[in-house]
């Protein structure tokens, strides 16, 4: 795992945010931070993180945790011990079981991904995460610098070393659902989250470009607000 200061010793306040498979900074760069630290995690090829995580915390007056698809699993993991120096914790397009036929991406999906790995496949799986055409155009004038090499390694490792987690351990307060999910099936993650709180919100599996900075991530990850079981308007068939 690798972690990367996007910004740093401006506030008292701090965002930890969990990225997804394959991901970098570069497809956040549009986003502004203006009254948070932010610290990035991402290249999940182990769980183990450089940062001492307690004393990490422990500078900060205000720390919330923002998850977004892989990462919202990974988020537990890392974050479960510490969830009461959390203010807040926001899952994004994501379960704790991330690999799952019912309750995140079916498991022939992922091997099938894993087994075809290539430039043209990461393509696809790009625009499969935005959909829209302005939007995968956006995405890739910042796509990941990341080699396909180290991406399939850390699809490996995932594929390996994903467990589950039932929804009633989760650590996350909020909880936003994509509605047209293709890369992490929105009904499977009503499905999962149908017994706790969820949002359902407009877009796909990438939605970053929805909101205007970090602050506003943070101010979703801080609320306990909530739909819970169907949302209506909303067809899972």
């Amino acid at each position: 795992m690798r972690s990367k200061w996007l910004q740093q010793g401006r506030s008292d306040r701090l965002i930890l945010f969990c990225n997804g498979w394959g991901m970098d900074e570069n497809p956040f760069l549009p986003l502004d931070c203006h009254d948070w630290d932010l610290l990035m995690l991402y290249d999940y090829q182990s769980l183990t993180v450089v940062e001492n995580l307690k004393e990490l915390l422990q500078r900060y007056e205000e720390t919330v945790l923002i998850s977004w698809s892989m990462g919202v699993w990974v988020g537990q993991q890392l974050f479960a011990p510490f969830r009461a120096w959390l203010s807040g914790a926001l899952a994004i397009n994501g379960t704790l079981r991330p690999v799952d036929d019912n309750g995140g991406i079916p498991e022939a999906v992922f091997r099938a991904t894993l087994a075809a790995f290539n430039e043209k496949q990461r393509l696809k799986f790009y625009y499969r995460m935005c959909r829209e055409r302005e939007l995968y155009k956006t995405f890739l004038e910042y796509q990941p610098r990341r080699n396909l090499a180290s991406q399939h390694r850390e699809l490996e490792y995932l594929l390996q070393n994903v467990t589950s987690c039932s929804c009633e351990h989760s650590i996350y307060n909020s909880v936003v659902v994509a509605d047209r999910d293709h890369i992490m099936p929105t009904k499977n993650q009503i499905h999962f989250w149908e017994d706790r709180f969820f949002r359902l919100v407009g877009g796909s599996h990438f939605i970053f470009y929805s909101y205007k900075s970090w602050d506003e991530l943070a101010a979703e990850a801080e609320k306990n607000e909530a739909l819970t079981g169907m949302v209506d308007g909303f067809n899972s068939e």
